[in-house]
């Protein structure tokens, strides 16, 4: 989950997706979005949910129930299988029908009553606003989802948390940040080489088809020499090796020949 579009909740689904089924591990997806791109991706382990509007949500109380019953669906399948589930939550209205449903439908009860564990990533950038509305996401999952273990992600795609004395972001930081970072699990995401990887995304590739293809596919698919398709899929490869360590550490997963150490 993530406060606002853009702060790269779906790249760290796609992220955690990947990386768990180059573990070998089973994978359920569900994208709460009315803009959806994981179905695309991944068809055969994704469905999407349509968060209801403001209006349909006043007009009918259960609205959200209605929508979100596919979780609970997806909630016993994981129960019985051991597979790994990953709720991409949109931003605005689906965060709060999302909210909304969590806490009128007791999920959280519901998920640990399963047997389920629950882990809740909220990304956050070095934007002062978006670290002051990622803060108050977390304050409202921790009222309605207590036994999820919230994991801060840092993305640094927009420089890293380190701030002016005096600043309002150094405030900001300070004041709301540093305070839910203490004791806590986080996962910091380093930017990727710049241009490496929307070449890859244009192309409807995962991460795992990026650094598993051979050179003669993904020329093809690119459009690109064999010099440029290598060192594009070298800085992915990087890339990856830092990230898919620091998540699975977090969700459970390790991809061979990446090392964890990193």
């Amino acid at each position: 989950m993530g406060p606002k579009g853009g702060i790269g909740k779906s790249l760290t689904g796609r992220l955690v997706i990947d990386g768990a089924i180059a573990a070998e591990q089973q994978v359920r997806i569900v994208q709460i979005d009315r803009a959806p791109t994981l179905p695309l991706l991944y068809p055969d382990k994704a469905i999407t949910i349509e968060a209801p509007g403001v209006e349909e949500m006043r007009s009918d109380s259960l609205a959200a129930m209605r929508v979100f019953e596919p979780l609970e669906e997806m909630v016993l399948s994981i129960a019985k299988s051991e597979a790994v589930g990953v709720i991409d939550v949109g931003a605005g209205q689906n965060q709060r029908a999302f909210l909304n449903f969590v806490a009128r439908a007791r999920f959280d009860r519901f998920l640990v009553d399963q047997g389920v564990r629950s882990i809740a990533m909220v990304l956050m950038t070095a934007d002062p606003s978006a670290m002051a509305q990622s803060a108050n996401l977390i304050g409202e999952l921790q009222l309605v989802h207590p036994a999820a273990e919230i994991v801060p992600v840092l993305n640094l795609r927009d420089g890293g948390f380190k701030f002016l004395a005096g600043t309002p972001a150094h405030k900001i930081y300070n004041d709301r940040i540093a305070p839910l970072l203490k004791d806590r699990r986080r996962v910091t995401l380093p930017a990727i080489a710049a241009g490496a990887w929307p070449l890859f995304e244009a192309a409807g590739m995962t991460f795992t088809e990026a650094v598993m293809a051979d050179e003669a596919a993904l020329i093809a698919r690119l459009g690109m020499s064999r010099l440029m398709v290598t060192a594009l899929q070298g800085d992915v490869s990087e890339f990856l090796s830092v990230v898919w360590p620091r998540l699975g550490a977090i969700v459970g997963f390790t991809v061979g020949g990446f090392d964890a150490g990193r």
